[in-house]
Parts: C-alpha cells; sequence; structure tokens
C-alpha cells in the first residue's frame, strides 16, 4: 500500500507551520508526510485511522504523529455539524537537532517525538488552555514562535490522559500500484459499515479476489478486515452511547449490527467493558470533572 504523499508548504522565513483549518467537513484521505504534525481538533468529530489504529476522535483532542506516519481524519457530517475546526502543526524531524534533544533538559521532548512515531491521542483537555496554546502560537511571530512551540509541546508531555495508537508491529511499504487502493477501502468502510458488507463486495472495491484481498489487508493493516470492520462499528457505538439518547438496541443496529448478542459480544471484546458498564464509566468520569 502506499499512502499519498502530501507536500506540506512553508514560508521561507519560517522553520516550521502552523495553520488553521476552519472548513467544510470534507473526507480526507489516507496520507503520510515527512513532517511531525501536531493537531488540535477544535469543533467537530469522526473517526480517524493512524497506522493501523482506528477509534473516534472528538472536540478537544491533541493528536501527534510521527514522520511518515500514514493517518486520516474522517469527520461526521450532520446538518448541525458540517465544517471541522482545527490548528495543524508541522515541523521536520531535523527541527530538534540530535545534539539538542541529548540536553537534560530535552528528556520529555525526546521521548514524546519518540512515541509519536506510532501516533499519540491525548484527551481530557482543558479547552481554555488548549486554544490559547495554540492561538497564541498561530498568531507569533519570530523567535516568540519557536518558545511557543516549545509551550505546546510542554503542554504535550505533561499530559497524562494519552494512548499510542499505531501497533509495534505495523510498518508501511510502498508499491506504486498499490497508491489508491487502501485509501479506496477506507472510504468505502467508512460510508457503509452501517449495513452488512461482504468480503465480494470490498474485494471488488480494491479490484482483487476475495482470497487475494484477504491476504493483502492482513499484510498491509495487520489485521483482518473482519476485525477493521468490527473496530469502525464498536467506535461508532461508543460515540452513539455518548451522544445520544438512543438505548442499546437501536444502537446495535444503527452500527450494522443484526443482533443484540453479537453487539454485546463484541463490544465486550473490544472495549473490556459491556455497553451499559462502558456508559456508566464515561458518566462517571464526566461527573468527576464538573467537581
Amino acid at each position: 500500500m502506499k499512502a499519498q504523499l502530501l507536500k506540506i508548504s512553508n514560508k521561507i522565513e519560517q522553520s516550521f507551520s502552523i495553520r488553521h483549518d476552519e472548513v467544510p467537513v470534507y473526507h480526507n484521505r489516507w496520507h503520510y508526510h515527512p513532517e511531525i504534525e501536531i493537531i488540535l481538533i477544535r469543533k467537530g468529530k469522526g473517526t480517524f485511522i493512524i497506522g493501523d489504529a482506528v477509534a473516534p476522535f472528538e472536540e478537544n483532542d491533541i493528536f501527534m504523529l510521527g514522520s511518515n506516519l500514514p493517518h486520516l481524519f474522517r469527520y461526521d457530517t450532520t446538518e448541525e455539524q458540517n465544517y471541522s475546526d482545527a490548528y495543524v502543526i508541522h515541523f521536520l524531524p531535523t527541527f530538534f537537532s540530535s545534539e539538542f534533544l541529548s540536553f537534560p533538559e530535552m528528556k520529555s521532548i525526546k521521548e514524546i517525538i519518540s512515541k509519536a512515531t506510532r501516533g499519540i491521542q491525548i484527551k481530557n483537555n482543558d479547552p481554555i488552555q488548549n486554544n490559547f496554546l495554540f492561538e497564541s502560537l498561530h498568531e507569533s511571530e519570530g523567535f516568540q514562535r519557536i518558545i511557543k512551540l516549545f509551550n505546546v509541546m510542554s503542554h504535550i508531555t505533561l499530559n497524562n490522559d494519552n494512548t499510542l495508537l499505531s501497533s509495534l508491529g505495523f510498518s508501511q511499504t510502498y508499491d506504486s500500484i498499490d497508491s489508491e487502493r487502501l485509501d479506496n477501502i477506507y472510504q468505502y468502510v467508512l460510508s457503509n459499515f452501517d449495513r452488512e458488507i461482504s468480503l465480494e463486495e470490498i474485494s471488488n472495491v480494491a479490484n482483487l479476489s476475495v482470497n487475494s484481498f484477504c491476504r493483502y489487508f492482513k499484510t498491509k493493516t495487520n489485521k483482518t478486515f473482519t476485525n477493521f470492520l468490527l473496530e469502525i462499528r464498536i467506535g461508532h457505538a461508543c460515540k452513539l452511547l455518548l451522544e445520544t439518547d438512543l438505548n442499546i438496541s437501536q444502537i446495535c443496529f444503527e452500527c450494522g449490527f443484526n443482533n443484540l448478542s453479537n453487539f454485546n459480544r463484541y463490544f465486550k471484546k473490544f472495549i473490556k467493558k459491556t455497553p451499559t458498564e462502558y456508559l456508566k464509566n464515561a458518566n462517571k468520569k464526566s461527573a468527576a470533572q464538573n467537581v
């Protein structure tokens, strides 16, 4: 599989870039770039695929993605939510020299850059502090930009509620024949996961026979297509549990499951909790944060 190589534009007089995206929701493509990326999701929610990790994202999440780590952010679209709002920072790995990172004071920065090779998701953030740090960096000039980038990096290192995303076994190989194939598969599944998707159907999307598709998908993603589809469905179920008043039976069918027993079994397998336990735990966390 070859993800799309994205060329990041940067002003000649600046050593790194930060942009503020306020755009209509679009279906982002599976892509990669040599720059390390830091993203603050200010508005919008949806599903991300980072390396071989699949999960929901929501407002106030921060992501840090290492060099050449392929990724895709697919925003949910509703009448009320039809645009995204995010700050996006890009800098090359050489921005911090190896000598500079060897300083004792840089230990936490060196560790977070190393972890970012697998992708990091940071949750339970203070949105006011997040917005202040990223807005301040976006508006700064000259040497102040460097200082404020360090402030953002320090903020990330001090947050303990972070998750490493892609598995240690994930590796990306490049083949020009596969340049669009995996992106086509991902986009198709993200648009159709709420109904049955047969192996014959998804194999046709990939322009492969069923047997060839199964081998291809396992080789490129480190998981079976069935497990990938289940991850998408269970991730969506988690969002519906937290964001809607639908009961568990309704959510089961909204996410493409054909019976409640299978839904509960797979939810417990992937989340390590039943849907009811997951919702209770989320409500407890929310109540604790509001105290």
